[in-house]
């Protein structure tokens, strides 16, 4: 079931992040800069979109049993969850951290953009590759089981 193709679109999409993190600023520091790594979304969106249809095409065509289908389809949901739940648990502290509450004026949210050089790694984390993986996997899983 794994190919070389999927296992280089994983690896490209674990490279994309580490870029999105490693070229985004903290939100201690301070930086005049406009947001350069709005430059590696595009990158972003492609690997992430690659490695979701090479995904796809390989459970597409797996031959597993109904028990087995019926595994990956609650695996996948608690994943997904669970991504979801830590995604929400980084973005509260991420907000916290940013000056909170949105409507403060004080808040750094408030002054700058939502896209801006201390928020990319809200849009582009583990935790959204993983909701992104294990949708990819519930929905083929759920379609594939549905079909038999």
């Amino acid at each position: 079931m794994l190919s070389r193709q999927l296992i280089i679109y994983f690896l490209l999409c674990i490279i994309a992040i580490v870029m999105v993190r490693e070229f985004s600023f903290n939100l201690e520091s301070f930086s005049g800069n406009r947001n350069s790594v709005i430059l590696i979304f595009p990158y972003v969106l492609l690997t992430f979109s690659l490695f979701g249809y090479e995904l796809f095409l390989k459970l597409r065509d797996a031959s597993f049993n109904v028990c087995t289908w019926r595994k990956m389809i609650i695996c996948s949901f608690i994943v997904m969850l669970a991504s979801s739940v830590l995604e929400f648990v980084y973005f509260s502290e991420f907000i916290h951290k940013f000056g909170r509450p949105l409507t403060r004026e004080a808040s750094r949210i408030y002054i700058y953009p939502w896209l801006n050089q201390y928020t990319n790694m809200v849009f582009v984390n583990y935790y959204t590759f993983l909701m992104y993986a294990s949708t990819v996997t519930f929905c083929t899983s759920l379609i594939t089981l549905v079909k038999k």
